[in-house]
């Protein structure tokens, strides 16, 4: 009970809401590296990026069920997210509060900017991500054909539709432009950051949000482009051998099945 009093205590101050906005950050920046890596698997064929979902549908799955060490992480970062939008809101009410109204004329445009940037995106984002799961993990929103364990054919035919693939687009820019100012705010919350390292943590938090971005938003773009092949019914055959019933054609527009 005293450790949660002392977390609560730690969290009500202007460091403690800093440090959860950047280690909640920390845990969103890993997770986009590796969702950007896997989708790049794609480049690889079909039977490589199905091959690739199959595997983290099955891994653990003695302990957490079939696909029940995903449904932990999604879970999991689900809650990041929210806890990082939250906490972004009261730290900037936090700070309104206790500014002076003279220094808060003072740099008003700075931060202005700054807060409009991160306290918009942040609640798109959260809304996106969850449309984001909707339609490509369980299914429940299709607006395009849907295979229930089948990448390939999902992204495929999704990305076929340009307003589909538009949104992916804005919204991972939008997500990268929020990733670069998190990151360098993260350095600083952390105490990472001096005038030794700060030209190459701004190196790395530019960098960083540039490739995610290009990694994320080069698949819509060539699949829009008809640059990737479409999808093989013989590897469509095969995920249905490996995944079993657990994957499910919706055949006719409407038909909705659990996967």
């Amino acid at each position: 009970r005293e450790v949660v009093v002392r977390l609560l205590k730690f969290y009500r101050s202007s460091i403690g809401k800093k440090v959860v906005v950047a280690l909640s950050g920390a845990v969103m920046f890993l997770f986009l590296v590796a969702h950007m890596l896997g989708n790049l698997k794609i480049y690889g064929g079909q039977a490589d990026i199905d091959n690739y979902s199959h595997h983290l549908r099955t891994f653990m799955e003695d302990f957490f069920g079939y696909a029940g060490f995903l449904w932990v992480a999604r879970v999991g970062l689900l809650a990041a997210l929210i806890l990082h939008v939250v906490t972004i809101v009261l730290l900037v009410r936090q700070n309104r509060k206790a500014r002076p109204e003279g220094y808060r004329h003072k740099h008003r445009a700075a931060r202005t900017l700054a807060s409009m940037t991160m306290l918009l995106s942040g609640p798109l984002i959260l809304v996106y991500v969850v449309l984001h799961i909707l339609q490509f993990t369980t299914g429940t929103v299709q607006p395009t054909p849907y295979e229930a364990g089948a990448v390939y054919f999902n992204l495929w035919h999704a990305f076929q539709v340009w307003w589909i693939a538009l949104i992916y687009i804005v919204m991972m820019a939008l997500i990268c432009l929020h990733l670069y100012h998190g990151l360098w705010s993260m350095f600083q919350s952390l105490g990472i950051n001096n005038q030794d390292r700060n030209r190459g943590l701004r190196w790395f938090s530019t960098i960083s949000s540039v490739a995610i971005f290009i990694g994320f938003a080069s698949v819509p773009t060539l699949i829009w482009c008809d640059l990737l092949p479409p999808p093989s019914e013989e590897v469509m055959k095969e995920v249905h051998v490996s995944a079993g019933s657990e994957a499910t054609l919706l055949v006719k527009e409407g038909d909705h099945h659990e996967p």
